[in-house]
């Protein structure tokens, strides 16, 4: 029996209102946050997708948002209570003799036309909300709570942006007189594969009982397991780095001012450490990955490239605050502090210069982000019709697919630890010419010619002496009517 769990995650369950900040209940047969109780017994699909965990059971449909961590550590606890392989198998098996192309938690929205039967009971009706998407090179089926619909091809397909320009998504569209459909959610390669099925008059179907075998292998050999290059990059090659850039720096000025003697190799550690980050996290996340599958999503390039942003600027961020907190150390009990502050504070032509060499790696690499998608959508791709396919198919596919994921991810790793290698300098010499120039300035200020604590203590004696012949005036014109 697994131990009860809570996790910290933004709620919504269709037909209710989103609720940030709940506490999620992760027991042995439900799930529960504040005045909701979901039964595990009744799901039927569990989705990752778009930042989301989709839970899809007979009786509800739930979405789970949170941070990529807590999201992992849901979805293992759910995992951990229910046999997600096997709900998955459940679903597909009917619709094996339609070989199945593609499978998903999707977001849906538009109508169904009415007329063929075969679009389902529903026809003529509007579609809005979250549904399992099982496309087949027969037709697209859509499964919510206790509704199933069926469109079959041929339709017409297209891929879309939708949403906001800086939070645009892609998007399928499929449309066939009255049936028009959105869907959201879908990655790239699944777009890939129903764009190519989806406008052609599909094949015939094969025998039940030979289409069954597809799903023999997910369900006998379980997920490929992860299979992961070796790579560079490590906090240890962070750590020489930073010894030997901090060793190329003149010691005596940083002496002179207080600095401590491994002053800047700390700094210049914390600064890879904060900029690498992202690559050494998503790389620890895909070696413990219990499969394939999930190894390469944790190395997802759009959001590796997006994290890498991220970091770069927060990188900067470390430097300037590392050097603001020394600065004000140093003008403590200066005379003109204040204004020597701003005079000496980091000048907005060099932090501009700054954040151009720290985001310079990133767009840098954009090539190789681009190359590391291509292929981990080939991969995925790959990937998802051999375990749909019979435990005898030929996994030769895969691995010449797994090997060009593999020398992208290499290719990422070792450019982004060189990249980092070649700005290392360019930071050295950032402290050299002016920032270190203006910690001097700084320590060579005059003092202050009377303490601040002195002049506070006067202020307070005078303050006080005022306040007591006030006090007097007003007892002796008391006194004397």
């Amino acid at each position: 029996m697994a131990e009860s769990a809570t996790f910290a995650v933004d709620a919504f369950l269709e037909g209710d209102r989103l609720r940030r900040g709940v506490q999620l209940q992760v027991e042995d047969d439900r799930l529960s946050y504040d005045d909701v109780g979901l039964c595990l017994d009744e799901v039927f699909w569990v989705s990752r997708r778009a930042g989301l965990l989709l839970v899809f059971a007979r009786g509800y449909v739930a979405a789970f948002r949170a941070s990529d961590d807590r999201l992992d550590d849901l979805s293992r606890a759910i995992d951990a209570r229910l046999d997600v392989d096997a709900l998955r198998a459940a679903v597909l098996e009917p619709l094996a003799w339609e070989s199945v192309v593609c499978s998903a938690g999707v977001a849906i929205s538009g109508g169904l036309e009415e007329g063929p039967a075969e679009i389902g009971a529903a026809a003529g009706r509007s579609l809005k909300g979250l549904f399992v998407a099982v496309f087949t090179r027969q037709a697209l089926h859509l499964f919510s709570r206790e509704q199933a619909f069926r469109v079959p091809w041929p339709v017409a397909v297209a891929r879309k942006m939708a949403g906001e320009p800086r939070q645009a998504r892609p998007a399928l569209e499929l449309a066939r007189g009255d049936t028009t459909l959105r869907i959201l959610y879908l990655r790239a390669e699944e777009i890939s594969a129903v764009l190519e099925i989806a406008e052609t008059e599909p094949p015939e179907p094969a025998e039940r009982e030979e289409a069954i075998e597809m799903f023999a292998r997910r369900e006998v050999a379980g997920p490929t397991p992860a299979r992961l290059p070796e790579f560079t990059t490590s906090a240890e090659t962070i750590r020489r780095q930073a010894e030997k850039e901090a060793a190329r720096l003149p010691s005596d000025l940083p002496m002179r001012i207080g600095l401590p003697a491994d002053f800047f190799a700390d700094h210049f550690q914390e600064l890879g450490e904060t900029a690498l980050g992202p690559l050494l996290f998503r790389k620890s996340a895909a070696s413990r990955a219990r499969s394939l599958a999930k190894a390469v999503e944790a190395m997802d390039a759009s959001a590796l490239q997006d994290d890498a942003r991220a970091a770069s600027l927060n990188s900067l961020g470390r430097l300037t605050e590392r050097y603001d907190r020394e600065l004000s150390r140093l003008l403590q009990g200066k005379r003109r502090a204040q204004k020597l502050g701003a005079e000496l504070a980091v000048s907005e032509a060099l932090r501009e210069s700054l954040q151009r060499r720290f985001l310079a790696p990133v767009h840098n690499l954009t090539p190789q982000f681009q190359r590391l998608e291509h292929a981990q959508a080939e991969l995925r791709l790959r990937l998802e019709r051999l375990e749909e396919g019979p435990p005898e198919a030929e996994e030769s596919e895969l691995d010449e697919a797994a090997e060009e994921w593999h020398s992208a991810l290499v290719l990422v790793d070792l450019d982004f630890a060189t990249a980092w290698q070649e700005l290392l300098p360019e930071i050295g010499v950032a402290w050299s010419e002016s920032l270190l120039p203006g910690l001097a300035e700084a320590a060579a200020a005059s003092p202050q010619r009377v303490p601040e604590w002195v002049k506070l203590l006067v202020i307070g004696l005078i303050t006080t002496l005022i306040v007591a012949t006030v006090v007097l005036v007003l007892l002796a014109t008391r006194n004397a009517m």
